[in-house]
């Protein structure tokens, strides 16, 4: 009894495991970085390849190097990762300019392990307060700035007392 119920929780625990997807969010006309870690995994090759809902060819790394060649046309001129982590076991993917129709599941697949990590990626519209203005830094350190002036006297109180 204690054996069949110790593996249904860990045949549970198995199926979550593979079944949770990473997400990430981006805003139209931005970009997202796609995270390809296999973790502490000694490569010989280093091969990976990006792929959009098993279908289209996004990006592919072989033999260390990042290559287009196969490319599907509406990725060209979007995609590009960061050869100096590849040592590092960092294949991540930069995707630029989101559209709506970039949204889904991005798989990176790296052959020596068989490992095919995927994520999720959503793309919205950009709220009005972070509308992009010439020359700004989007709001984001103004917006952080805010918040920690109004929260300093806050934590300021709760220290003294």
């Amino acid at each position: 009894m204690v054996k069949s119920v110790l593996l249904v929780c860990f045949f549970t625990l198995v199926l979550i495991e593979a079944s949770v997807q990473e997400a990430v969010q981006g805003f139209i006309g931005d970009f997202a970085v796609l995270p390809c870690h296999p973790g502490n995994r000694q490569l010989t090759v280093i091969t990976a390849h990006w792929r959009y809902e098993d279908r289209k060819n996004v990006y592919d790394i072989q033999n260390g190097k990042g290559t287009t060649k196969e490319q599907d046309s509406e990725y060209k001129g979007r995609t590009e990762t960061f050869p100096a982590e590849y040592s590092n076991g960092n294949f991540s993917l930069r995707l630029g300019n989101l559209q709506k129709s970039d949204e889904g599941s991005y798989c990176c697949f790296i052959p020596e392990f068989g490992l095919n990590e995927c994520v999720s990626l959503q793309v919205k519209e950009k709220p009005r307060g972070i509308q992009e203005k010439p020359g700004s830094n989007s709001g984001v350190e103004t917006t952080a700035g805010r918040i920690v002036f109004l929260l300093f006297p806050l934590f300021s109180v709760t220290v003294l007392l």
